[in-house]
């Protein structure tokens, strides 16, 4: 087989070869998601946000999610837009192996969730405090990710069902 012969072939072989190198990819991405202590680092950097269910306890139609990883080793987030301010963290305990998604909002309302889940599709579960009413309601966020993109659909309990508060698409910046 002459030089030009291999190249040729492992060119077509590249070729062929290449979208199941980007599928291998993204699937090991998924199936990462949530293990261990480094489980949500793709998620470090700017998000750009749309929310098709705006409210108050969700935020706005649109906002800016900034996640960086701090010096404890726990993920910090800031969530800003249109009249809407919250921060928290996203931490791993390694003896219970749980993620938790402690959450301060402005106006003094606060969340805990948390999860055992692992994989592109998790449900996070916890309650919300609403300073204004100062009610605590059961809810529940459903996050399917993508290396570049997630959504978020934000449920409370409400009358023995679910009740969406939030349907969030982000994109990486």
């Amino acid at each position: 087989m002459s030089m030009r012969q291999f190249l040729s072939i492992l060119a077509v072989a590249v070729v062929a070869l290449a979208p199941c190198a980007a599928r291998s990819q993204t699937s090991a991405m998924a199936s990462n998601i949530g293990v261990g202590p480094h489980g949500y680092d793709f998620a470090i950097g700017t998000w750009s946000c749309t929310n098709a269910a705006p409210s108050g306890m969700s935020g706005p139609a649109t906002s800016t999610l900034t996640l960086a990883r701090n010096a404890q080793g726990s993920l910090t987030f800031h969530s800003t837009g249109a009249g809407f301010d919250t921060s928290g963290y996203v931490a791993y305990n390694s003896k219970s192996k749980m993620w938790w998604n402690p959450a301060a909002f402005g106006d003094g309302s606060y969340s805990v969730e948390s999860t055992r889940q692992k994989g592109s599709r998790t449900v996070w579960t916890g309650t919300f405090f609403d300073a204004s009413t100062r009610t605590t309601t059961t809810i529940r966020d459903t996050y399917s990710f993508s290396p570049t993109k997630y959504t978020d659909l934000g449920q409370m309990q409400s009358g023995g069902g679910w009740k969406t508060v939030s349907n969030l698409t982000c994109t990486k910046s």
